[in-house]
């Protein structure tokens, strides 16, 4: 894992012929122990999570009940709110109505393995674009960079949909390397039918004249769309626009949105003190940062747009940043792209870094490995709010920013 030759760089020969076996050993045990402590990490899945609303959805619409705006709380559950909070499209649901013929927890095994087969898969399909060998080694030491990693574990603790859209953006990224535009445009309006913040790459798209892909785009959007519409009906979409207007929870630690940042230091919650109490200057504040991020995004993907990996990295970082709700745990969507921009088993792509952006990487990888049970300590407290309370808008805006500044190769 660590050669003699590295651990030279860094100590002298003398110290590495002593003490090079025991510092690799005790990599090796630091590595078993971050499997060993993360896995159970992924076995909290079993509780109530994001899934429950997926779930449950599934069981109303079974049960000729509407899918938005109704109270699980007939089935025997406690549930906070007088509806659900389904923020998910209906062609969504169209994925999950075998899962509410199911117990919850034979639906949950059933979605768990969907999401495992598509994480493992888009990871198989990410090492072969990179042409990353496989070892033993390389498994267990990048996995347990992988694992650990919050953008990853907040993906387990609400049993999201992340892993299920990582295979299809995984296939657009790698159509999009090879210039495949059709099939990248496709698959990206795929995902983007599902999360909406994906949108962003329309207008680059359309500055880019790639028009092939924006129809490919637009298309698949459409027949997904569509598809939901004759299934459920026209209605039920209207009824999904109307959930997504009573969203209140954008101060959530997870959210790393700017306009959760904005919400969480002048707004606050029950849970979260403001830094200060402006509620009044959230909506605008939240309109225009995301507004400025989102130009600010397209500028920075026209500079380096002859890197494939890079720009639909940073329309990806960018897309969070902007979304009213950007998620930490969207930022697994884009581990092909950021593998290949920095070169995968070299990584060499620290060594075109200038000063400023290595610092900006080093920075959002720190801030990532927070473990989000973290995010909310030392509550009530405005500073708290400012610093560990958005410590994955501090990460995700340190990758962004690397992602704008780096130098295109």
């Amino acid at each position: 894992m660590i050669s003699d030759a590295t651990l030279r760089r860094v100590l002298p020969a003398s110290a590495v012929a002593l003490l090079g076996d025991l510092i690799r050993w005790s990599a090796w045990g630091l590595v078993f122990i971050v499997w060993v402590s993360f896995l159970q990490v992924y076995l909290r899945m079993i509780r109530l999570s994001d899934f429950t609303i997926f779930y449950f959805t599934a069981r109303l619409v079974a049960d000729g009940l509407p899918m938005y705006g109704v109270s699980p709380a007939r089935y025997g559950i406690e549930w906070a709110a007088d509806h659900l909070g389904n923020l998910n499209p209906p062609h969504f649901q169209i994925l999950a109505l075998p899962l509410g013929h199911m117990s919850y927890g034979a639906a949950l095994g059933v979605w768990v393995g969907v999401s495992l087969a598509c994480a493992i898969t888009s990871v198989v399909l990410i090492a072969r674009e990179l042409a990353v060998p496989f070892s033993w080694p390389r498994l267990w030491l990048w996995g347990a960079f992988t694992i650990s990693s919050a953008a990853f574990t907040t993906v387990a603790v609400t049993c999201e949909l992340t892993f299920v859209l990582m295979l299809p953006f995984t296939l657009a990224w790698r159509a999009w390397r090879h210039g495949r535009w059709t099939s990248a445009g496709a698959w990206l309006g795929a995902c983007a039918s599902f999360k909406l913040f994906l949108l962003l790459v329309v207008p680059w798209l359309a500055w880019r004249r790639q028009w092939k892909a924006l129809a490919a785009f637009l298309a698949a959007a459409i027949v997904l769309v569509a598809s939901g519409a004759l299934v459920f009906g026209v209605e039920s979409y209207q009824q999904w626009i109307a959930t997504l207007g009573r969203v209140g929870w954008w101060w959530l630690p997870m959210n790393a949105s700017w306009q959760g940042f904005v919400s969480r230091i002048l707004a606050g919650s029950s849970h979260i003190a403001p830094l200060a109490k402006w509620p009044e200057l959230v909506a605008p504040l939240s309109m225009g940062g995301s507004l400025l991020f989102a130009v600010a995004t397209l500028a920075g993907a026209a500079r380096v747009r002859e890197n494939a990996d890079q720009t639909l990295l940073l329309l990806l970082v960018g897309a969070i940043l902007s979304s009213p709700l950007g998620w930490v745990y969207y930022l697994p969507l884009g581990y092909g792209p950021i593998l290949g921009w920095m070169g995968a088993g070299g990584w060499n792509g620290m060594a075109r870094m200038s000063r400023g952006s290595l610092s900006a990487l080093l920075a959002a990888l720190v801030l990532l490995y927070m473990p989000h049970e973290t995010t909310a300590a030392w509550q009530p407290s405005g500073l708290a709010s400012l610093t560990v309370g958005s410590t994955y808008f501090w990460a995700t805006l340190a990758l962004w920013t690397c992602c704008l500044t780096a130098r295109p190769s």
